[in-house]
């Protein structure tokens, strides 16, 4: 080695025990300071005060910044995987869509993109770039995103300009395609699609900020100035709950959303309540209990209370049990079950099933009046987000009418990954007596089983002539293979 050629062969390089002593008290010496010497030094208080100050400061504007979050919900944007396929099931479905996708038949083509939001799969990218030069916009358009994912650079630079178009609902396509690109992305154009005073501007720009969970102080001041200033309901709720989701102004959204929550109607109540529900605010049973008053938003108030863990829940609808339609009374009954347990829900089902009911003026019910009120309480139960729920559905399907199976199963959607859940969806397919019937439970797996079910999926995509059938086959094979990045949407 170098070092040891540049010393002579004879050297001893061993230190002596007198030169490690006076070796450590130098170390000593040099580190060891008294607490005089400490005081003396002032420059090192000063330091260690400052830093202390500029932590606090960062932890402060960290906490105040746009985009954060103190009361939970949704975590903001993360974008879709970009996998290969794992398992010769997946191999054949990225070929059902890539066939349809390449197609000449435009109708078959849009039926292939309308499938492939979060999916970006690397086989498609010529396929889904080939879109617009075949003046296929719409569908161009949807699947941005997914090329934007695959690598391809002109995507963000494509999506602004149809941003900045003068059809309406190319820009409202835009927008919805936006959600699904990293926050920020396109970022002129969007400004200047907010400043638009249009209500499909300001909902649809809101979803984007929600979905991202980040924005800047152009964009806020935007959106505090809609929430003010909007001449339509629709739009002050939705940047209300926007700026919400941002953590900007949160008090001042949620006076907004509580003054339309006292003022809404039946059509302004499903988003109020879709948002209320989930913002994870102690205020929110408060503020949704607010609409029970108006007999058109009653039905959304009640679904909107069945998860809340809220102290004043059973007193807010106890006025309205005694004079309850059906749907209000079988949304109560859940409600006393999912807070209390040991409700009426359990006998008035069994009652149900087993034909021992009265109908009106006495009599049974005839067979249509039967599943009719069995499909009421399924409709319920879907408001119900607790795996509590699962049995009351599993004894529904036990013998079910088409009907039934198909509902029970839309109503499975929001238990992704519970094996329970996903028996019954595989269980319901199994019984399929349709195409119609098969996409419904294909659609079902598709969000919530983890690969248990790929082999029947499988089975049925590569039988079945159906064309819309084959599609959501392959669609539901490949969003389990890639671990559900397209989420059952929330209600």
């Amino acid at each position: 080695m170098r070092h040891q050629r540049n010393k002579p062969a004879s050297a001893d390089v061993t230190p002596t025990d007198s030169e490690i002593t006076r070796y450590n008290q130098k170390a000593m010496d040099k580190t060891t300071k008294t607490p005089s010497e400490m005081k003396a030094n002032p420059l090192i208080t000063v330091l260690i005060i400052v830093c202390a100050l500029a932590l606090a400061a960062v932890l402060v504007l960290l906490a105040r910044a746009p985009g954060v979050r103190d009361l939970g919900g949704d975590a903001g944007y993360s974008p879709p995987p970009v996998l290969s396929g794992v398992n010769p099931a997946d191999k054949d479905a990225v070929a059902v869509l890539k066939l349809a996708l390449e197609s000449e038949d435009p109708k078959k083509t849009l039926k292939a993109t309308y499938r492939l939001p979060y999916l970006a799969i690397p086989e498609l990218k010529d396929g889904m770039l080939s879109l617009k030069e075949r003046g296929l916009i719409w569908d161009y358009i949807q699947v941005l995103p997914e090329l934007y994912h695959l690598g391809y650079e002109s995507a963000e630079d494509d999506l602004s300009e149809y941003l900045k178009a003068s059809d309406l609902q190319v820009v409202v396509s835009a927008l919805e395609a936006l959600e699904r690109m990293p926050p920020l992305s396109c970022r002129d154009a969007f400004v200047d699609c907010l400043r638009q005073p249009h209500m499909d501007m300001a909902i649809g720009g809101s979803k984007v900020l929600r979905k991202w969970r980040k924005s800047d102080g152009e964009i806020n001041e935007i959106l505090l100035n809609i929430a003010r200033n909007a001449p339509l309901d629709f739009s002050q709720v939705a940047a209300a709950a926007a700026l919400y989701d941002l953590g900007v102004d949160k008090d001042k959204a949620w006076e907004k959303l509580t003054y339309w929550s006292e003022h809404t109607d039946m059509e302004l109540a499903p988003s109020l309540v879709s948002f209320l529900k989930y913002s994870g605010d102690a205020r929110a049973g408060e503020t949704i209990a607010l609409m029970l008053d108006k007999p058109s938003a009653r039905v959304t108030a009640l679904g909107g209370l069945v998860n809340l863990d809220w102290p004043g829940k059973m007193a807010a609808i106890e006025p309205y049990e005694d004079s309850a339609t059906d749907s209000e009374e079988n949304l109560i009954l859940v409600i006393h079950e999912a807070s209390e347990g040991g409700s009426k829900l359990d006998d008035i089902l069994t009652g149900l099933l087993n034909e021992a009911v009265e109908g009106a003026g006495g009599k049974p019910p005839n067979e249509s009046q039967r599943v009719m009120a069995i499909n009421g309480l399924v409709t319920a139960l879907k408001e119900w987000h607790s795996p509590r729920a699962l049995p009351y559905l599993e004894r529904i399907i036990e013998d079910p009418p088409r009907l039934l199976r198909m509902e029970v199963s839309r109503a499975l959607r929001k238990f992704e990954g519970n094996r329970k859940a996903v028996d019954m969806a595989l269980g319901l397919l199994k019984l399929a007596e349709d195409e119609r019937e098969i996409i419904e439970h294909a659609t079902t797996l598709g969000y919530i089983d983890g690969g248990r079910s790929v082999a029947a999926l499988h089975d049925l995509m590569v039988n079945t002539n159906d064309e819309d059938a084959k599609l959501t086959l392959a669609w539901a094979i490949l969003n389990i293979n890639r671990n559900h990045p397209h989420k059952y949407p929330k209600r």
